[in-house]
């Protein structure tokens, strides 16, 4: 969505790299590790998981995907970011699978370069200092007018500005809150959020689940920890 990163593969001293607007294609069984990421990354991590393999020809590679077909996967990754079950979940990966399986022939346009404004927009909305922030304030310290900073936010990050400010926010408490029930309100404070109240609907409408609910689902889930992986890189939206 944003930013660069490398990963180091199997091992090797070369990296593959990718940037703003890019994939990588990493094959099943290949051992990466991510060793780079740019203050700015953002990016969705999709995990084809007991499934055939792509069966790409090229292998690993960074893959630069149209405009086009960047929108049309965004929005059955949202929907699944929210971990719908049964039909519904089933027919969204259905998207999703279609999608990549389009990769294979594709041109490689440049890379997207992300707009200064949304870039500087990202950040505000990364530094948590304004619990009031909202779209006309986001669009007053980026330069643009509100409705064309909207405009270009979601075309170029996939989801609205405030979609992301929420994001952000539920991803600092995630990364943050110590599991301490007693410290749940200090954490979530802390995260931008001005009430108890609004923490607690904004973390259903962005995990699609209660806090409790959730940190259990991340207790007995296999994932990246993203601080340890990226340390003093780490950002929220991976």
């Amino acid at each position: 969505m944003s930013g660069r990163l490398a990963y180091r593969l199997e091992g090797r001293e070369a990296l593959l790299e990718a940037s703003s607007g890019q994939l990588v294609a990493i094959p099943q069984g290949v051992d990466h590790e991510l060793v780079r990421a740019s203050e700015d990354l953002t990016l969705w991590v999709i995990e084809l998981k007991g499934a055939e393999p792509l069966g790409w020809a090229s292998g690993t590679r960074a893959l630069a995907p149209t405009e086009a077909w960047r929108r049309s996967l965004l929005l059955p990754l949202r929907k699944l970011w929210l971990r719908p079950s049964g039909d519904e979940a089933l027919a969204l990966q259905a998207r999703v699978w279609r999608a990549l399986l389009e990769l294979e022939e594709m041109p490689a346009p440049d890379s997207l370069q992300v707009h200064p404004a949304v870039a500087q927009a990202k950040s505000v909305c990364e530094r948590l200092a304004d619990r009031q922030l909202d779209i006309e304030r986001l669009a007053l310290q980026s330069g643009l007018s509100a409705s064309r900073l909207a405009h270009l936010f979601a075309e170029q990050l996939g989801i609205t500005p405030l979609q992301y400010r929420n994001f952000a926010r539920v991803q600092y408490f995630i990364q943050s809150y110590d599991g301490d029930e007693r410290n749940l309100l200090r954490a979530a404070l802390r995260a931008g959020f001005g009430s108890y109240a609004q923490f607690h609907r904004t973390f259903r409408q962005v995990c699609g689940e209660p806090p409790a609910v959730h940190f259990k689902w991340l207790t007995e889930s296999a994932r990246v920890d993203a601080r340890r992986t990226l340390g003093s890189a780490a950002r929220v939206g991976a």
